[in-house]
């Protein structure tokens, strides 16, 4: 599939955590998902990695957390799908927004359809029921 064409699929899981190894351990596991979702032929969107500096360095009022709740569920908006591998508050959040946008939700990478050795335009599904040719 060429690279463009790759649908953007948002990881969603816990971030937060009573101490910073804890949280380190999430956004590992976090990162890890995402390369998952890399192999099946995916854009994988990692709001972890997006928010972390924020978050430590921020102000409540400013960067706090609902603000950046707000921040990924917009980033959520635009992508294709949503994986959540694991549960929390914001997790659970972010899931049900997407099903609210209409957006496919998977809770397993197996679930989520392998694209990995798809070629050529509209190898994606976002192209199924356009009606015409090519420009």
């Amino acid at each position: 599939m060429p690279e463009r064409n790759r649908p953007l699929v948002f990881v969603s899981g816990p971030y937060s955590a009573p101490s910073e190894p804890e949280e380190q351990v999430n956004i590992r596991r976090a990162v890890d998902v995402g390369r998952a979702v890399f192999q099946k032929g995916y854009y994988p969107i990692v709001p972890h990695l997006l928010v972390r500096e924020y978050y430590i360095h921020g102000d409540s009022g400013l960067f706090g957390y609902e603000s950046l709740m707000q921040y990924t569920l917009a980033i959520l908006a635009r992508c294709d799908a949503v994986l959540l591998y694991g549960h929390s508050p914001g997790a659970d959040r972010e899931c049900r927004a997407a099903e609210e946008l209409g957006k496919p939700a998977y809770f397993d990478i197996d679930q989520l359809p392998d694209l990995s050795d798809q070629e050529g335009p509209g190898a994606d599904s976002g192209t199924e029921g356009r009606a015409g040719g090519s420009n």
